[in-house]
């Protein structure tokens, strides 16, 4: 008698420790990464490149359910270069407002994927000339995330994000636009209020 009971409360206590990853709430995170990025020239070359630059990220939002949030972030992306033209740096930032999709199980994992709108600013310097252009871009990405049971309200999180968005020549030699891709690999980690 003694085990049905030990056991029926390990049941309740496990099952309600989960409920809190699932329930509504506000939260807020953080998280460091690596950078990646891709400029497409309108003539189909593509320069990849990926230089190890540490990323910052800060992200909040607000879970509906297991399934549905709506999430906003600031990420820098550090500074990188091109490693074709040494003399080319940037470093670009964004604000971004996504959707969080994605399904909360009752072990605590939840893979996501995200999708919205992010206003990007990118400094550049090319040589002697430098820039700063703000475009809107497209943000989207995908990952897993963890909310253990021995701690209420905290999450871990692995994900890639990317901004996408419409590039012009710094030196303004021409009016052509390229397509710049940049983004992070982070590990995260949030609290839900």
């Amino acid at each position: 008698m003694k085990k049905a009971i030990a056991l029926a409360l390990c049941t309740v206590f496990a099952s309600s420790a989960y409920a809190a990853a699932t329930d509504p709430g506000f939260y807020i995170g953080g998280g460091f990464g690596l950078t990646e990025s891709k400029l497409n020239n309108l003539d189909d070359s593509s320069f990849p490149t990926f230089d190890g630059e540490r990323a910052l990220k800060v992200y909040g939002g607000y879970q509906f359910n297991r399934i549905v949030a709506v999430e906003a972030g600031y990420t820098n992306y550090g500074k990188f270069t091109h490693p074709a033209v040494p003399a080319f740096s940037a470093t670009p930032t964004a604000l971004s407002v996504a959707a969080n999709l994605g399904y909360t199980f009752d072990n605590g994992i939840r893979p996501f994927a995200t999708v919205g709108l992010s206003h990007v600013n990118t400094k550049t310097r090319l040589g002697p000339l430098s820039d700063e252009q703000s475009t809107l871009g497209i943000r989207y990405g995908v990952g897993v995330e963890y909310a253990p049971k021995m701690i209420d309200g905290l999450a871990m999180r692995l994900a890639y994000d990317m901004d996408a968005f419409s590039y012009e020549d710094p030196s303004h030699m021409t009016t052509e636009k390229a397509t710049f891709a940049v983004g992070g690999l982070y590990l995260g980690a949030s609290y839900k209020f």
